[in-house]
């Protein structure tokens, strides 16, 4: 008991918690503190120094329990309260075993001496409060902005599992929050803060997070809102296209109404005619043979008869029916039912071709290399009868056509024979001559006089067919030869000094060593050769046909 005399309370009272001490421990400057509280000082700070003499240490030391100092703490508390202390006594930084096993009472972290029960524990301040040492922070405005909550389960989850006490650090190195006395053991050689500086720093990087996530948010709403307008315009468009296909698929079944209406009432009133006149001609046939009948009969009793004078009395009457006969005769022959209806089937199936050839999107043309106007001119009745070609004549050529599909041939242009003059389309299927030259690279296989290209691919044998249509600045396609016993490459030439009026086809000619007859279209003026000896070859093996 002498022994307690000779410390007074302020000597055994931690600097850092201003209570009794709790596991003392020495710093390598001499001075003394709790292991928590020295342990948390540290760990709040990027430099370890003594908090009494801010001597700097370069590595945190490690420290360890003065036994002695913290048996004498102890009993100091047993003589002057009257009570064992608490294992832990410091409530802002441990709990207790024997409060988390009476169901995990929570004391003040204010009161000295004897602890009351918590009532309230402040999240930012990161201590508990009695009723009496929780009142500033309910009457102060300063406070106004800290959280309170009730003790349990304020201190729920943030506890340390290990040393029961208070996650007041943040482990930089392992990613986590730890205690105070972790610091001083298994992270003392960690990277550690306290949690409010991790927080503030962890802040930063969630404003610049939400700042990134509502950029994205923006750009989201942008393309939903672009989407959504453009599928309200695919809609709108395609609600207008369905209206318009309905609208003339009505018209055209309205169209083939009145047509059937036309015809067939035309083609029953004539036959109605026709066959009302022939039942009267066969009423009154009918009724003359039956007076035939009846003058055959009395004719035949007068010739049985012996009275003469009667029988040449009758004679004459009985034969007077015989002159109007060959009138009736003359009637039969006249009665015909005919119907001029070539043109009208033959309108009406290649109308029927036509839509037979409608798909989705698109119509196949089966056996028309002309454009769209000439084959909807083709479907009127009117200009088929202005048309000079026959019928016949167009049933040879689709079928003449449809067996040179056959060989039909895709070609591709080769850019690296085109003449300078020349410019192709990035498909390779389309050429027209250009009034600049064209800064093509040289080669030895490009054409430096003539206007030509050749296609990329060529053919030593067979049949080969292709098509080509000619605008205003015609292209004579063509059979160029590279050379002996190399096989022949597809070409073609600006045949500008062809005279060719607008709707002109141009047709390759005369490639019978390729087995390959051209498909002409019936001629209306003759042929002329094309005129290309500046552009092309003296020999032209091609010629112009005229529709």
């Amino acid at each position: 008991m002498a022994q307690l005399d000779a410390f007074s309370e302020q000597e055994l009272t931690c600097s850092i918690c201003l209570d009794i001490f709790s596991e003392p421990v020495s710093t390598p400057c001499g001075h003394n503190f709790c292991q928590g509280c020295i342990g948390g000082y540290w760990a709040s700070s990027s430099v370890c120094t003594c908090p009494l003499c801010k001597r700097v240490f370069e590595e945190r030391p490690e420290l360890s329990i003065n036994r002695v100092f913290a048996h004498i703490a102890q009993k100091y508390k047993e003589v002057q309260y009257g009570e064992p202390p608490q294992p832990k006594p410091r409530q802002k930084a441990v709990i207790s075993g024997a409060s988390l096993a009476d169901a995990e009472q929570i004391l003040c972290d204010v009161c000295s001496g004897k602890k009351k029960k918590a009532v309230r524990s402040c999240l930012t301040c990161t201590a508990s409060y009695c009723e009496l040492h929780v009142v500033p922070h309910q009457q102060t405005s300063f406070y106004a902005s800290h959280r309170l909550l009730d003790p349990q389960e304020a201190l729920r989850g943030r506890t340390c599992q290990e040393h029961h006490r208070l996650l007041e650090v943040y482990c930089r190195t392992d990613q986590k929050c730890i205690c105070a006395i972790c610091v001083l053991e298994e992270h003392r050689t960690h990277t550690t803060v306290s949690v409010q500086t991790e927080r503030t720093s962890k802040q930063r990087l969630l404003g610049k997070t939400e700042l990134d996530l509502q950029t994205c948010i923006d750009k989201r709403n942008a393309q939903l809102t672009e989407l959504k307008s453009k599928l309200h315009a695919l809609q709108s468009y395609a609600q207008a296209e369905l209206s318009e296909v309905e609208q003339v698929l009505s018209d055209i079944t309205h169209s083939v109404d009145r047509i059937r209406s036309e015809l067939v009432g035309g083609i029953e009133e004539k036959r109605e005619a026709v066959i009302g006149r022939g039942q009267s001609i066969v009423t009154q046939l009918e009724t003359k043979l039956a007076q035939l009948q009846e003058s055959r009969g009395r004719l035949e009793a007068q010739a049985i008869s012996d009275d003469h004078i009667g029988f040449l009395q009758s004679f004459e009457e009985a034969s007077s029916p015989l002159q109007d006969s060959d009138m009736d005769i003359h009637e039969v022959d006249e009665l015909t039912l005919r119907f001029s209806l070539g043109d009208v089937k033959a309108a009406l199936g290649e109308i029927r071709e036509r839509l037979d050839d409608i798909r989705c999107g698109e119509v196949h043309y089966r056996h028309s290399v002309s454009s769209l106007a000439e084959s909807e001119s083709m479907m009127s009745v009117r200009s088929m009868k202005r048309n000079e070609w026959s019928l016949k004549d167009l049933r040879k050529l689709k079928i003449g056509h449809k067996k040179i599909k056959t060989y039909l041939e895709d070609v591709t242009l080769n850019p690296t024979t085109a003449y300078p003059f020349l410019i192709l389309s990035d498909d390779r299927k389309q050429l027209k001559r250009g009034e600049k030259l064209q800064f093509y690279r040289n080669n030895s296989q490009r054409f430096d006089v003539w206007s030509c290209v050749l296609a990329k691919d060529g053919y030593e044998s067979g049949r080969h067919y292709w098509e080509a249509r000619c605008t205003q600045d015609a292209i004579c396609p063509d059979v160029l030869h590279s050379g002996a016993g190399t096989p022949r490459t597809l070409g073609a030439s600006a045949a500008e000094d062809a005279s060719q009026a607008p709707g002109d086809d141009f047709s390759p000619s005369g490639l019978r060593d390729l087995h390959t007859e051209p498909l002409l279209f019936p001629p209306r003026d003759g042929t002329r050769r094309c005129d290309r000896r500046r552009l092309h070859r003296p020999t032209c093996p091609c010629y112009v046909s005229r529709r």
